[in-house]
């Protein structure tokens, strides 16, 4: 396997990049973390002054432990005094309501934001606001679900030639990556 560290140093130090973030640091395996952690370190040496954010359930946690095991001065023991929550930047994002007359605006902005990231030819502008209840429930308003649905189901309408997401892609896309949902889709717009 070749070392791909020069060339990646190269087109982060030509972008000027100086903040890096690392998205699903749960799913890194425990016996990689270090390795993983070693590498950015080193990226953060050569560029000077790259800021990583680490993202994930519970990034903190397995970022704190981490760190704890790496170095000696830092033994963790009954004496040890505990290392404060969060000591690390994290994002974390909280699920998100459904709209209701407490929470009129959050999720149909969270789709309609999505929707215009979306770089499908036929998807009308607010598509996916016509798919809003099916997919509150679908995701239980969780974006570690949400965004993984939606781009596997813009995946197949590109795959399929339809350039739009329509009721039976998100349910396609939903058994294909075992998310639980609603048989009946309330939001069904034209062409579905």
């Amino acid at each position: 396997m070749k070392d791909l560290t020069g060339p990646v140093v190269h087109v982060l130090r030509r972008a000027r990049t100086k903040l890096c973030l690392v998205d699903g640091i749960d799913r890194i395996g425990p016996a990689d973390l270090q390795t993983t952690f070693d590498y950015f370190d080193h990226l953060g040496d050569e560029l000077g002054g790259l800021t990583v954010f680490w993202n994930g359930l519970g990034s903190s946690g397995i970022l704190r432990e981490a760190r704890t095991r790496s170095s000696p001065l830092r033994r963790v023991t009954e004496k040890t005094a505990e290392i404060r929550p969060r000591a690390v930047p994290t994002l974390w994002v909280n699920r998100i309501p459904g709209r209701s007359k407490e929470h009129p605006d959050e999720w149909v902005k969270v789709l309609a934001s999505l929707n215009e990231l979306l770089r499908l030819h036929r998807q009308p502008p607010k598509r996916l606001l016509d798919h809003e209840e099916f997919l509150h429930i679908a995701t239980d308003g969780l974006m570690e679900h949400l965004v993984p649905l939606t781009g596997t189901a813009a995946k197949l309408a590109i795959l399929e030639g339809d350039e739009a997401i329509t009721s039976n892609l998100l349910k396609e896309a939903a058994a294909y990556l075992d998310i639980p949902h609603p048989t009946d889709d309330p939001g069904t717009a034209e062409g579905d």
